[in-house]
């Protein structure tokens, strides 16, 4: 790592594309989930029901088509709690500050202040428009894309983080 790379300092505010971005992957394989186990409920009680397997299958599409349009109201109601979510956060919303230094990452969020050493980071992936560094399963520093230099972020990352815990190009 040369000087000139760190402290790496930038500063971004969330917007709710991206944080519907996030919500909407950690919701897919829930809704695919949902979507599938509505189709199979559906063909068990109709199979039970008439025990006939041509019966079953004419009902078949009526259990795809119930299957889709329940996932796409869930799709709908995670789009609604997503939303509600980011406009009832003020931290979501307000400038944050990151700077990436040796000591680990330095987050300054209005009056808060807070350091994350690098051995907290559980672990960091990239999706199209963010950055996220997870601390738990959970919880974790959203960084859009377009706050940062790709090609100084990526080997501070890698720098101070085991390959194990990168989930990023």
């Amino acid at each position: 790592m040369t000087e000139e790379q760190l402290p790496y300092k930038f500063s971004f505010s969330i917007t709710y594309k991206e944080y519907k971005s996030l919500t909407l992957a950690h919701s897919k394989n829930q809704l695919i989930f949902i979507g599938v186990f509505i189709f199979v409920v559906f063909i068990a009680t109709t199979w039970i029901k008439s025990s006939n397997f041509d019966v079953m299958l004419s009902k078949a599409p009526i259990g795809i088509i119930l299957s889709l349009v329940l996932t796409f109201f869930m799709w709908l109601l995670t789009l609604y709690k997503s939303r509600r979510a980011f406009e009832t956060s003020g931290i979501l919303k307000s400038e944050q500050t990151l700077t990436l230094s040796e000591d680990g990452i330095q987050m300054a969020i209005e009056t808060n202040d807070s350091l994350i050493p690098w051995n907290e980071v559980a672990k960091v992936s990239e999706s199209k428009d963010l950055f996220i560094i997870y601390l738990t399963k959970n919880q974790g520093v959203l960084i859009p894309r377009s706050a940062v230099e790709m090609a100084r972020i990526r080997p501070i990352l890698r720098s101070f983080l085991d390959s194990s815990k990168l989930r990023i190009k």
